[in-house]
């Protein structure tokens, strides 16, 4: 199986028949865009109203407890092809685009968003999907659909933090607030992760997952897992109001592209503004000590 051909062939059939797919992604080639450099570190923005409905997602327990799971077959559209992966897993074209390669990696069984007893299999779709990254956006950090267990993937290139870090050949390192691990075994890359994982519960007093984001690839022959702590799911200035702006930060964003679904918004953001809500968002400088002694403590 050639998972990189199939899905080529999947995007060839998918816009071809599905006109929603189609007209999105094709909106990506003329949409606004703006660079920034800030502080040495390179952010996009892009002006992009399809990713409206991920901004203003409602993901509070009652909202998804009334809603159809978009993620589940039954409720998709008959345009919206699978190739199934290892017998457990759907891939499919995202139909809301940030990039014109934007997959959807979804189980086939529906159960909630949770990052630790899949590792190992973003891992290893990361290995069959080269010139990709995948992400995880966990539930209150992104994730539109937090009922459903689903990866995303896209192009490597485009991520700056990624195309950044690749360049770095230290076995952890820390892009403040990030946590980026490189390893060339995968059961250390797993064990790294998991102990990494245990130190964001010191700062998280309850039982679930610690709210993180996750990005995972494989580039020559060593695993790349970048990790990062969240503190809140939205900054106070979110919002639909004049004053306001709909900025729902994820992965993506916190790597660097900035899909911005009210063209108000994209005419008024700066550089800094994205960046102290990147600050607001994540964990402080406490905390991320925290988890860095309790990693050298326990990864050995």
């Amino acid at each position: 199986m050639n998972l990189v051909r199939d899905i080529e062939n999947l995007y060839s059939r998918g816009l071809q028949q599905w006109q929603l797919a189609r007209e999105n992604y094709a909106s990506l080639s003329h949409m606004k865009i703006k660079h920034f450099n800030y502080n040495g570190r390179e952010i996009v923005a892009q002006f992009n109203p399809c990713r409206h409905k991920s901004a203003t997602a409602s993901v509070d327990a009652l909202s998804i407890s009334e809603r159809e799971c978009f993620l589940c077959s039954s409720h998709q559209p008959r345009e919206q092809e699978s190739i199934i992966w290892d017998s457990r897993y759907k891939i499919q074209i995202n139909p809301y685009p940030i990039f014109n390669r934007h997959l959807t990696l979804s189980s086939i069984e529906h159960r909630p968003q949770a990052i630790v007893p899949f590792i190992d299999d973003m891992m290893s779709m990361a290995a069959a999907l080269p010139g990709y990254v995948l992400f995880y956006n966990g539930p209150a950090c992104g994730a539109s659909a937090p009922d459903h267990m689903h990866f995303q993937a896209v192009p490597f290139h485009q991520l700056p933090l990624c195309r950044e870090a690749i360049n770095d050949d230290c076995d952890l390192s820390v892009y403040f607030p990030f946590f980026y691990i490189i390893r060339t075994r995968k059961s250390e890359a797993k064990r790294w992760f998991n102990v990494t994982e245990k130190g964001m519960r010191k700062i998280h007093e309850c039982n679930d997952e610690p709210p993180q984001n996750v990005l995972c690839w494989k580039a020559k022959k060593q695993w790349h897992i970048i990790i990062i702590p969240r503190s809140k799911h939205r900054p106070a200035c979110y919002g639909m109001g004049d004053e306001e702006f709909l900025l729902s930060p994820a992965t993506v964003e916190l790597t660097g592209v900035w899909p911005i679904t009210r063209e108000s918004d994209f005419n008024r953001i700066t550089p800094s503004l994205l960046q102290s809500i990147i600050e607001e968002v994540t964990i402080s400088e406490d905390d991320k000590n925290i988890i860095l002694d309790y990693f050298i403590s326990h990864v050995r």
